[in-house]
């Protein structure tokens, strides 16, 4: 197996629709089963002598959220994705996180076992209501390591986001901002660990804003999903 896609919904992704058959397509040039394989989050412990050896992760995206109500750390979900933060810091090739899997990456650099509060680096609820569906379109400020696009119509789908506070920056280069989220890509500074907060594997119709648009986040999404893989494998 040469990557894998580390499913961190609340229902498992399944290949027939939504989210999992968006991945399914974005990856039609690899054969499921063959040349990578979803892995559940919640078995990742099991998985993760084997996935350590993995030439990518792509960390999907989910509905569990890292910041309660009033923007503190939600214990319950932090631990839920302890051994992903663990597999994290032991993994030496590329990571693409996605949405959550974005501010899961975000995490990461200062993981620890048995934390109560977010260090420096934190998540937070965003002050506008939900964008459910949303299509934009993002312009990159500098170049991502794995890719030659310097911007994408995206689809954006998320109620929470990474705080772009000092310590951050120490880490990642933000390389896309919008009106929407301050922190819209990111990339780190020694790593090859990227975020995006939008959802390049759309997998469904966007509901709202330009949704003219979202054969265009659509095509722009895999095509980002594509090289990304690429890179891991070159």
């Amino acid at each position: 197996m040469q990557f894998a896609v580390i499913d961190n919904n609340v229902d498992p992704m399944t290949p027939e629709q939504g989210r999992g058959r968006g991945f399914v397509e974005a990856l039609d040039a690899w054969v499921k089963g063959k040349d990578y394989e979803f892995i559940r989050y919640d078995r990742i412990a099991a998985a993760a002598e084997d996935a350590v050896r993995y030439r990518g992760l792509i960390l999907s995206g989910s509905r569990y959220d890292f910041a309660r109500r009033d923007d503190r750390l939600d214990l319950d979900t932090y631990q839920k994705m302890t051994p992903e933060l663990q597999l994290l810091r032991d993994f030496d090739a590329p990571v693409l996180g996605i949405c959550f899997g974005h501010q899961l990456l975000a995490l990461a650099e200062e993981f620890e076992i048995g934390r109560t509060d977010f260090g420096q680096l934190r998540i937070r609820n965003m002050e506008a209501a939900e964008d459910d569906g949303l299509v934009t379109r993002l312009r990159l400020e500098s170049g991502l390591r794995f890719t030659s696009r310097t911007e994408l119509w995206v689809q954006n789908n998320h109620r929470q986001e990474v705080v772009p506070t000092e310590a951050l920056l120490e880490r990642f280069e933000i390389l896309a901002r919008s009106e929407l989220c301050p922190v819209q890509v990111l990339q780190h500074r020694a790593r090859d660990w990227f975020g995006v907060q939008f959802h390049p594997e759309i997998g469904r119709n966007s509901r709202r804003g330009d949704t003219h648009r979202h054969d265009d986040a659509e095509r722009d999404g895999y095509a980002l999903i594509r090289d990304f893989v690429r890179y891991c494998l070159k």
